[in-house]
């Protein structure tokens, strides 16, 4: 499904039972030039708009404890991709 304009460069980082988190540049009715850094959430093609998936932005407090929690999860189950993915995504927003 073709995504939204409004997200630029972004890339998924994690998925759980069909919940899709992204990360990338959001600018917002493309107003902003090129957006800002932002976490994304969708689940498989919803929400949408007009067609096109449209993913919601997260909260910086409610990102940064997701992205916490889900690091934790994945080095408790050992599980080294996710290790690296979700570090990937910290230190995207670290950047």
């Amino acid at each position: 499904m073709k995504m939204i304009s409004y997200w630029k460069n972004h890339k998924e980082i994690h998925i759980d039972d069909g919940l899709e988190l992204i990360i990338g540049w959001y600018d917002h009715k493309n107003e902003n030039n090129g957006g800002d850094k932002a976490l994304g959430v969708h689940w498989g093609d919803y929400p949408q708009s007009r067609g096109i998936l449209s993913p919601c932005v997260i909260p910086e407090a409610t990102r940064n404890a997701m992205l916490s929690g889900l690091l934790h999860q994945a080095v408790t189950l050992g599980n080294k991709s996710q290790i690296k993915s979700i570090t990937e995504a910290i230190e995207f927003f670290n950047e």
